[in-house]
């Protein structure tokens, strides 16, 4: 509708009205920007049931929009937001990025200029990245993608296959105030037959399990769906796209490093548990090289009783082999060999010094 039609509307619908003069005389403001500042803003809302403080909106999206230069919140409703940013380029950025979410809730952005009133922000659109499954190969040809995408939003333009994981992406918009879809059907002429290909959906928010939308629960659903006979709801979380397929498996391929430390250390473990002797108290570089051809030596710690020792102090010792090589001379591994011990050579008492005992025995001379 252009202005003068717009102007011309307003005037038939006053005259309708019993209006007086005050009321018919207008305010005329030239509230046009004098400088050569432009803003370039968003308008978002969150889609849930409480109310959002506007410190927790920003503290949320402002790490997940990269935190750019200049970029500042103001509340202008419940849950309702302006984000004003400081180049087009960070403003695109962010509208090309959605979905974003506060709290897994849905944010939902719309453009936005000063001269709108509150009741023009329209939020209920949505754009997400969307996977068509499981489809057949002959199906992946790039002539059909355009056509499969179409069947969930007619305006998709973004469309690519992804080979290795084996679906079908699309750029899509949906309609907030409709359920998320779940499938598409194609009757395909070769198979002879009327397929149905589930949807999955890129990080989309909360939705509800029981109708499908966005920005409730399925136990606060003003509609709730019918449960089947297993107790499932209409929607489920096959709806959320899984990136568990990019995640390379740690038991694939070749042993690594770490996972034979931690083979080792289970091992060594394993081996205490058993009481099994340790080579060494000491530790041991594992990448040291052997010397080939000698066989190490091994010990153990053996309670012996104690040897009473004679006066002269003569006594016994023992000596314990593990040695495979002592064995064989004593007997076999872990035999015994008993030494005795030389008894102490004494040194004889001098019989001529003055410190001998005859020498103390003598009396005292006569001063």
């Amino acid at each position: 509708m252009s202005p003068r039609a717009a102007r011309a509307k307003l005037e038939e619908d006053l005259g309708r009205l019993d209006i007086t003069d005050e009321e018919a005389t207008p305010l005329v403001v030239d509230d046009r920007d004098d400088g050569p500042v432009q803003k370039w803003s968003l308008a978002g809302k969150v889609l849930h049931r409480t109310a959002f403080h506007i410190q927790t909106i920003a503290s949320a999206l402002r790490p997940a929009w990269g935190n750019p230069r200049g970029l500042m919140f103001r509340s202008v409703g419940i849950n309702m937001f302006v984000a004003d940013f400081a180049t087009k380029r960070d403003r695109d950025r962010v509208w090309e990025g959605s979905p974003w979410h506060v709290s897994n809730n849905a944010v939902i952005l719309c453009e936005f200029e000063d001269c709108m009133q509150p009741s023009e922000l329209r939020f209920d659109r949505l754009s997400l990245w969307a996977r068509i499954m499981n489809l057949p190969f002959n199906l992946r040809d790039q002539k059909w993608w355009l056509p499969i995408a179409h069947q969930i939003d007619k305006k998709a333009t973004e469309v690519q296959f992804d080979h290795v994981g084996g679906f079908l992406r699309v750029r899509v918009t949906i309609d907030i105030a409709n359920p998320l879809r779940r499938w598409v059907l194609i009757d395909s002429a070769k198979r002879k037959s009327m397929d149905m290909y589930e949807i999955q959906y890129e990080h989309v928010p909360h939705f509800c399990f029981s109708c499908g939308r966005l920005g409730h629960s399925d136990s606060l659903c003003p509609n709730p769906g019918h449960r089947d006979e297993n107790g499932k709801l209409p929607f489920g979380k096959g709806l959320r796209a899984s990136d568990d397929w990019k995640k390379p498996s740690v038991s694939e391929g070749s042993t690594g490093p770490s996972q034979n430390r931690k083979a080792e250390t289970r091992s060594s473990s394993n081996a205490a548990n058993k009481g099994t002797e340790a080579t060494s108290p000491q530790k041991k570089n594992p990448n040291a090289k052997r010397k080939t051809g000698v066989v190490p030596k091994e010990y153990r710690r053996v309670e012996v009783p104690l040897l009473k020792n004679n006066p002269d102090g003569e006594g016994m010792s023992v000596v314990v082999y593990d040695d495979p090589t002592k064995g064989a001379m004593t007997g076999g591994p872990g035999s015994v060999e008993v030494h005795e011990r030389d008894a102490k050579k004494k040194k004889p008492t001098p019989t001529n010094s003055d410190n001998s005992a005859a020498a103390t025995m003598k009396p005292c001379p006569e001063q």
